[in-house]
């Protein structure tokens, strides 16, 4: 479904200020060592996404053009057109383009978002994206690939002749096809950072398949479009260690780094690598400002502790665990993987504390029944 890769080595959207002292010009991105071949077909242009076939949009134009819905404001049509689509529609996980979900009747929620995209272009309707974070899913910890659930959101706006009024001010309708309890809405993005995603995505599937080659190109287009976009940064640096280029992986986390506002999964690759080559004193002190980070990331701690744990690190995870639920203190799993590393640590009590917020928060009786038996078990240590 709504499926983002993030390389798990470290599993892992004010007020105007005077401006005396002139701004530094931010840092731009590092020459690369590794140079990968082109073969035939090469990388997907932007426009290869969004472009609808001839005879798809004679088949938009006909539906806009019925009675009932040409009477509609042009958003209002457009959101009427991708409902009657989506009837019977495939939520399947593939990042197809907009023309390929057509004719399909299938693809994941990037590939949603991508037709929403194609549809408003065509139809010159004003969009927005805000990026969503869901929980997110392990997959394979063996295999150092962890799957999260970040997706978008897309809003269709109402036009205005008038172009003083701001986007917050005019009506519009959200599409979001796969809405979650534990949705945290993120930030608002623009159209470059919605196609670098998208690129970011099936850099992903190519990594999936060990095609690291199509993964680098792939993560090149999508940091040539937007190259302060942190989540390419951080898996273009996996893939090129993965590539035997170290030396490059480590100018993109550093690079990362300086201009990123997450930076905890790219600390926490920077760290996996620099123990790989040895720097024991290095990669110690990045794991010591990765400890020490005060982040509100909705779930990267999550996976961080999740990491941590699958190493032994317990009082890594703890640490880990605690800074998720300060900001996320409702997610029930997370208490009970909080538990299990207390009572690892010999925390019995804290354990038992645990158990009973992760049995206040969950609705599910398969899942209260475990944490129940977890805390008679405690009581009678």
């Amino acid at each position: 479904m709504r499926l983002m890769l993030i390389l798990f080595f470290s599993i892992l959207l004010q007020a105007c200020q005077a401006t005396d002292k002139p701004q530094m010009p931010r840092p731009t991105l590092p020459q690369l060592n590794y140079a990968a071949e082109l073969f035939d077909g090469g990388v997907p242009a932007p426009e290869d996404f969004y472009q609808l076939s001839a005879a798809q949009i004679k088949s938009l134009n006909e539906f806009v053009a019925q009675e009932h819905i040409a009477s509609l404001p042009r958003y209002k049509q457009a959101y009427a057109y991708l409902k009657k689509r989506l009837v019977n529609f495939n939520f399947q996980g593939e990042n197809y383009s907009a023309t390929e979900s057509l004719e399909n009747n299938g693809g994941n929620c990037m590939a949603l978002a991508m037709l929403t995209y194609a549809i408003a272009k065509e139809m010159d309707v004003e969009f927005r994206f805000q990026v969503m974070h869901t929980m997110p899913v392990l997959l394979d910890i063996s295999d150092e690939i962890a799957v999260t659930s970040d997706h978008v959101r897309t809003f269709l706006y109402e036009a205005s002749e008038d172009e003083s009024v701001a986007l917050f001010g005019r009506s519009r309708v959200q599409i979001d096809y796969f809405p979650d309890k534990y949705d945290r809405g993120g930030k608002l993005i623009n159209q470059e950072e919605f196609l670098a995603m998208f690129y970011r995505n099936l850099a992903a599937d190519a990594i999936f398949i060990g095609d690291l080659n199509y993964a680098f190109l792939l993560l090149n287009k999508s940091l040539k479009i937007a190259p302060y976009y942190e989540p390419a940064i951080n898996m273009q640096a996996v893939v090129l260690r993965k590539l035997g280029d170290e030396e490059s992986a480590e100018k993109l986390y550093r690079y990362g780094l300086e201009i990123a506002e997450n930076k905890i999964t790219l600390l926490s690759n920077y760290h996996f690598l620099l123990e790989l080559d040895g720097r024991a004193e290095q990669a110690d002190r990045i794991k010591q400002q990765l400890l020490a980070l005060e982040d509100q990331s909705p779930y990267t701690w999550y996976l961080q502790a999740l990491d941590a744990m699958s190493k032994q690190d317990y009082k890594s995870a703890k640490v880990y665990l605690n800074k998720f639920l300060q900001n996320t203190h409702y997610y029930h799993r997370a208490y009970y993987d909080l538990a299990k590393v207390q009572v690892i640590l010999g925390e019995y009590q804290l354990a038992e504390e645990s158990l009973a917020l992760a049995m206040k928060y969950t609705e599910r009786t398969q899942d209260r029944s475990l944490y129940q038996t977890k805390i008679d078990r405690l009581s009678n240590l």
